[in-house]
C-alpha cells in the first residue's frame, strides 16, 4: 500500500488522498474474504499527520457458539493522528534496537501498518452466526443447528449434586 507523488503532503497544510484497494496486511490473525477498500485523506498539520477516511473489508469470523465461519462486513471510520516524529522513526519504550517503520519517506507513503492497526482494533470481540444459534453439544461436539445428538442432557457434575437435591425439593 504505497503511494507516490505525494510531495504536497510535506508542505504545511498539504493534503493527499489515497485510494485503498489491496490485500489486507498480514498480522491480524483473522481470515478475510477479499481486499480492503476505501479512501484515506492525509493532512500535514505542522507536527502531525492526520489520517481520515473510511475502509471496508469482509472478515471471516467463527461463531462463538458453533464455530462456523461467517462473513462479517466491517465499515471502519479512520480518524488517526500521528506525530511526525513517530511517523518517521517510531520508538518503542525499552527497545533501543527497534527498527523504525517508515510511513512517510520522501514522496512515498506506506499505509499498510496504519491500515493493519485500524482493522485489528475494529475486529468485533464476539461473533454469532445468528441470534438463536444453539451452539455445540458440550459432550460430543455435535453442531446443534444441524441436528440433535444422543447425549444425555441431564448429565450432572457430581460436584453440584448437593445443590441439585435442593432444586428437586
Amino acid at each position: 500500500m504505497q503511494y507516490g507523488a505525494l510531495s504536497t503532503l510535506t508542505q504545511p497544510q498539504g493534503r493527499a488522498t489515497c485510494g485503498v484497494d489491496s490485500e489486507v496486511p498480514v498480522g491480524i490473525g483473522v481470515e478475510f474474504a477479499g481486499p480492503v477498500t476505501g479512501t484515506i485523506e492525509l493532512v500535514n498539520a505542522a507536527s502531525t499527520i492526520l489520517a481520515r477516511g473510511r475502509l471496508h473489508v469482509i472478515a471471516m469470523l467463527p461463531c462463538d457458539r458453533c464455530l462456523e465461519k461467517r462473513p462479517v462486513e466491517l465499515d471502519i471510520v479512520v480518524n488517526e493522528e500521528c506525530r511526525l516524529a513517530q511517523v518517521d522513526q517510531p520508538t518503542v519504550e525499552g527497545a533501543e534496537d527497534a527498527e523504525p517503520i517508515p510511513i512517510l519517506d520522501a514522496d512515498t507513503v506506506d499505509l499498510s501498518e496504519l491500515v493493519r492497526q485500524v482493522i485489528a482494533v475494529n475486529i468485533p470481540p464476539r461473533s454469532l452466526c445468528r441470534p438463536d444459534c444453539r451452539g455445540l453439544c458440550p459432550h460430543c461436539g455435535q453442531n446443534r443447528n444441524e441436528g440433535s445428538c444422543s447425549c444425555d442432557e441431564e448429565q450432572v457434575d457430581e460436584r453440584w449434586a448437593g445443590l441439585r437435591s435442593l432444586l428437586d425439593q
